[in-house]
């Protein structure tokens, strides 16, 4: 078989021996059919690497009244306001919502993608693992723009054409970085998982503040975390401020690598914000206890909005579609984690 064509349901039926409207009836999981020929069907499927949704949406004769939300990890404050907002707006039409987790992980990103096509959900909210540093796989483009309704959340895809509805983090960022340099900070620390779209789109906001206030960008002063972990954070913030121990404020463009950032402090024993000044990204419980500065995201809007265009996109035929990025207003939440510089820094 020539690995540059398409591989057929035809192709499928040949290798198993049974005919095109057998296969149609296993894979689409319709009808009556012997557990031999489910066997064989399902190894030439195997063995070919045949893609189920490519059948799947041949098949699609009525709504599921299901869709999923792919998001990063249930953990994550941004992914569980998200899924709550979703969830909130789909029981509106008697909707379930399948939550599907990547852990950040793109391979598993794509094996849900393939799996939901398969299982017939009528759409997708996804709040994508790609990275913004990365190259995409040409064989997995099919699954990000074929037929299935998606709506992407928080992070877009560079060269996928898709509704996405997320925050305005340039100038949200411009506007948090304007009011540290506007109390007299010069050295700015970034904290952030820097390889995603939307926190690189932060890291331009802050850069233009610092250009505007003719302060000179320093490269050195982001710290980038591989991962959105407590543990990662916390050994990235060490090493950074062994680096920069002149840094008079720390800018922490994800919520999920502060709580890392706040041991590392508490076991150094720098105050905030006598020592250090410390604003954040996304709010929650604990950042209003501890007085913490932060951008709120307009998460539930966000939800809200992405599930009412996922059903107006399931709704109408893909070739009437118009695709747009919508972009929502942030929050700067002033508290009492930020003041003037210590002076003997």
């Amino acid at each position: 078989m020539a690995e540059d064509r398409t591989i057929t349901i035809d192709d499928v039926a040949r290798l198993a021996g049974v005919s095109r409207a057998t296969v149609g009836r296993v894979v689409g999981n319709y009808g009556s059919v012997s557990e031999k020929s489910k066997e064989r069907v399902w190894e030439a499927v195997k063995q070919l690497d045949y893609q189920p949704n490519l059948i799947a949406r041949g098949l699609r004769s009525q709504s599921t009244k299901t869709i999923a939300v792919v998001i990063g990890s249930i953990r994550n404050t941004y992914s569980t306001a998200l899924v709550y907002a979703v969830e909130k707006e789909a029981q509106k039409k008697e909707y379930n919502v399948l939550i599907c987790t990547t852990h950040e992980d793109i391979e598993k990103e794509i094996k849900h993608l393939k799996d939901l096509n398969s299982k017939k959900v009528d759409g997708v909210i996804l709040m994508s693992a790609y990275r913004a540093d990365g190259s995409m796989d040409e064989k997995y483009r099919e699954f990000y723009i074929g037929k299935l309704p998606i709506v992407f959340v928080d992070r877009n895809i560079p060269g996928i054409n898709r509704d996405v509805i997320q925050s305005e983090n340039f100038d949200a960022s411009y506007k948090a970085t304007q009011y540290l340099l506007n109390m007299g900070h010069k050295k700015i620390g970034i904290i952030a998982t820097s390889n995603f779209s939307t926190v690189q789109e932060r890291i331009k906001g802050y850069r233009a503040a610092l250009t505007d206030a003719k302060v000179e960008f320093d490269e050195s002063l982001i710290a980038s975390v591989d991962e959105l972990s407590d543990k990662m954070s916390r050994k990235v913030c060490h090493a950074f401020l062994e680096q920069h121990p002149d840094v008079t404020a720390l800018y922490i463009l994800n919520n999920s690598l502060c709580s890392g950032v706040l041991l590392d402090l508490k076991e150094r024993q720098i105050k905030i914000p006598q020592d250090v000044s410390l604003l954040v990204w996304d709010d929650e419980e604990y950042n209003e206890l501890l007085d913490l500065t932060t951008i709120e995201q307009p998460i539930t809007e966000i939800g809200k909005q992405a599930t009412r265009r996922l059903f107006e996109l399931i709704g109408e035929p893909e070739e009437t579609a118009d695709y747009e990025c919508k972009k929502l207003k942030p929050e700067l939440i002033i508290r009492k984690s930020c003041t003037a510089p210590n002076q003997s820094k």
